[in-house]
Order: C-alpha cells, then sequence, then structure tokens
C-alpha cells in the first residue's frame, strides 16, 4: 500500500530538485489496499488488489507502507458515522519508507 505524505524540503539551489526527480524508484500504478466503498459492517472493508496508486504532488513524498493498522476513526468512517468521500482506503496509521 502506498500513501502520499506532505513534506517540506528545503533546496538551496534549482538543480538540487532536478536532482532529487532523477534518483526516485519507480512507482507501480496499482496496489493493495483495504478499500471501503459503501458505509456497512466489518464486510464492507475488502482487499483489493488493483487499487490506483495515489499521485504526488508538490511538496508531498510517496510512502511505500509495510504496516498499516485500522483504528477507531476507520471503523467510524466505515460505518458512516463521520462523513467520508467514498471509496477511501482504511489504515490511518501505517509504517514505511519513502518509494
Amino acid at each position: 500500500m502506498f500513501s502520499v505524505a506532505s513534506r517540506r524540503v528545503a533546496v538551496q539551489s534549482p538543480n538540487a530538485f532536478v536532482f532529487m526527480r532523477r534518483c526516485m524508484s519507480t512507482i507501480p500504478s496499482t496496489m493493495k489496499a483495504a478499500v471501503v466503498r459503501e458505509p456497512g459492517d466489518a464486510h464492507a472493508l475488502k482487499f483489493e488488489t488493483d487499487f490506483p496508486t495515489p499521485s504526488m504532488g508538490a511538496g508531498q513524498v510517496i510512502v511505500k507502507n509495510e504496516f498499516a493498522g485500522i483504528n477507531f476513526i476507520d471503523t467510524y468512517h466505515r460505518k458512516g458515522l463521520y462523513p467520508r468521500d467514498f471509496p477511501f482506503i482504511g489504515g490511518q496509521e501505517g509504517g514505511g519508507a519513502i518509494a
């Protein structure tokens, strides 16, 4: 599973950003994810292997999550108790490396 994280980067020269772009690894177009497409009970959380990988914007990084956790806020969103756009990926907590 991949996620997008915002990060402030201090760039001292204009060529530094170009160098960082050249060193980026290849990001696949799809990823594995625990996806909720509609509100419901635990059965609404589905494991998908072809979910589109998020795109990276300016000042952001892509994180390849090694671990992700479903916590209470995820279950509240899944049940529809708190408003959320669907579909969404469950697992607000995660750990991994910058891809």
